[in-house]
């Protein structure tokens, strides 16, 4: 049975619990939500064996990782879509036993559908990371390793990334020759990281684990740069600057560019 603290830092509120609708009349009514079932029923669809309990923590039996998905708030659209935003958090007894957060939103036409699609994103991108480090072998990410020196009390030891898949929306203009041409900017799944990496130095050098949500976007139209960096769910401002410069040399192209990926930095296993 485990016994992990939920994170106070995590703006997760209820794992169940009833939802109030106002209606255009101004009539009220209760709908209940149980996340733990729209989770598993989401890893089981996704082939994870999934052991539930009662407090709502989710298990997945083959690797040992242990999540918890909460409720922050839903919104009702004025096109009458339901927007809604929600955390899972991760521990695992032998690699994670500290634990880390992420956040999930999406939008659907009723809250069960939206909960259900930013859970599956999840599953599909951030869990894949997750299910790499607690495994010496990963499957499904490209890794990185650094060897360092025993320093400030701390071992000798090799530190491990794992890049999850990146999500990339718009693509840069190139006629045919610059395709062929390669340049610093020209985009590989580590390159979110590589070409920030000083602002990640301070994690690399410890030996604890972290997850990063690196986003950055570029607008085309006016030419503004934008960018979303946390470390373990909380605000890295250090990553800002550094993703931002990154997105300002990205190649033209058409509208708005935006990439976004999650990061494992360990120690790798030995």
């Amino acid at each position: 049975m485990h016994a992990f603290d939920v994170l106070a830092e995590n703006p997760g509120t209820d794992t169940h619990g009833h939802l109030r609708f106002t209606g255009a009349d101004g009539e009220e009514w209760l709908e209940p939500f149980d996340l733990p079932e729209l989770a598993a029923n989401v890893l089981r669809e996704l082939g994870h064996a999934t052991l539930m309990h009662e407090d709502g923590w989710l298990e997945l039996t083959e690797s040992g990782l242990h999540l918890l998905p909460q409720f922050i708030e839903f919104h009702v659209r004025d096109d009458e879509l339901i927007g809604t935003a929600t955390t899972i958090q991760c521990n695992q007894p032998q690699w994670l036993p500290q634990g880390l957060f992420e956040y999930q939103y999406a939008i659907a036409e009723t809250f069960d559908e939206a909960v259900t699609s930013g859970f599956r994103k999840w599953a599909r991108t951030d869990l894949l990371v997750l299910l790499d480090a607690a495994s010496a072998e990963p499957q499904s990410c490209m890794t990185m390793s650094m060897e360092l020196p025993a320093q400030d009390g701390l071992p000798a030891r090799k530190r491990r990334l794992l890049f999850g898949p990146v999500e990339h929306v718009g693509q840069p203009q190139r006629d045919a020759d610059a395709a062929e041409d390669a340049t610093e900017e020209d985009f590989c799944p580590c390159c979110l990281f590589t070409k920030s990496i000083d602002a990640f130095e301070p994690l690399l050098r410890t030996d604890q684990v972290y997850g990063l949500r690196l986003f950055a976007s570029h607008d085309n139209a006016g030419g503004e740069c934008q960018a979303d960096c946390r470390v373990n769910g909380e605000e890295w401002p250090q990553g800002l600057d550094a993703l931002r410069a990154y997105a300002a040399r990205w190649p033209a192209a058409a509208g708005l560019e935006y990439r976004k990926q999650y990061v494992i930095v360990q120690n790798a296993p030995q």
